[in-house]
């Protein structure tokens, strides 16, 4: 059964109670493996026991209505068009949660994993009604960041998860080679933003690289890093939230409706030759 391990004194444990105090729209950034799902689920169950009423935006929830058959899953990549979809509905589903959102109570608890685009135009200021939620003090924005030694933990438990999962979502986590895959990912937009300087091999890890990188990203957000120096074992699946919040996602009516508008304006080999963009804000 899931249950809140955090320690009541913990840094983590009173940076998710703060925020749930204090805001009413939080977003985890960050690369596959440095923990949002677990920080996610914690905050969920935390928010449920302050009374309040947590809806979920999950990257791998939000993108299946715009995989159709035109765009399916291509070993396991998303198509770019697929993102842009997805990120263009977002901006939209906000207004419409805030607008349905119960007084004080409800809170909408998101993973916004940015590398790629994915949900990118959350981070980029627009002149739409969405830009004042996601400007506000009640909108939130949280880069956890693992140590070294934590982002190798998380790596090896991530091979077990895969191999034996206890939801059935773990079977589709990032495996460990696409987890150091994203970093390098990762290190070259620091290296084209000017963070980082350019290495002859792989790079390692840096917390302090990819801390840097997501603070770009999301320099039009109120974002801090959350440094997650323990190795945190939940009691079960991250993905179990004992009773189920209710989700963020387009209807197959909203999906097809963007997917046709952004066919209209471009074609899917722009959209690709678009995709290494991704990181401009």
């Amino acid at each position: 059964m899931s249950q809140v391990i955090l320690a009541p004194d913990s840094v983590i444990y009173l940076c998710l109670a703060q925020l749930i105090e204090d805001a009413d729209r939080v977003f985890f950034a960050g690369l596959p493996g440095v923990g949002k799902s677990l920080l996610l689920q914690q905050m969920t169950l935390m928010a449920r026991a302050a009374g309040r009423r947590a809806t979920l935006l999950q990257w791998d929830v939000a993108r299946q209505p715009f995989e159709t058959p035109r765009y399916p899953l291509a070993n396991g990549a998303t198509h770019p068009l697929v993102i842009r979809a997805t990120g263009a509905w977002l901006r939209g589903a906000l207004v419409e949660w805030d607008a349905q959102a119960r007084n004080g109570s409800d809170m909408l608890i998101g993973e916004v994993p940015l590398n790629g685009g994915r949900f990118m135009e959350i981070a980029r200021p627009a002149d739409d009604a969405a830009e004042a939620l996601l400007r506000d003090s009640r909108a939130r924005f949280v880069i956890p960041v693992p140590s070294e030694d934590v982002r190798a933990l998380i790596e090896s438990r991530r091979e077990r998860s895969i191999a034996a999962p206890r939801h059935a979502n773990e079977a589709h986590d990032a495996p460990p080679d696409l987890l150091r895959a994203l970093w390098q990912d990762v290190y070259q937009v620091a290296v084209a933003l000017g963070l980082a300087p350019a290495t002859p091999g792989d790079a390692p890890y840096s917390p302090q690289v990819y801390a840097a990188v997501y603070r770009q990203l999301l320099r039009h957000r109120q974002a801090r890093v959350l440094p997650i120096d323990e190795a945190l074992q939940p009691s079960s699946s991250v993905y179990e939230h004992g009773e189920q919040p209710p989700l963020l996602r387009a209807s197959a009516t909203q999906a097809e409706a963007i997917l046709a508008r952004l066919e209209a304006a471009m074609t899917p080999e722009q959209a690709i030759a678009a995709a290494g963009r991704w990181y401009e804000v």
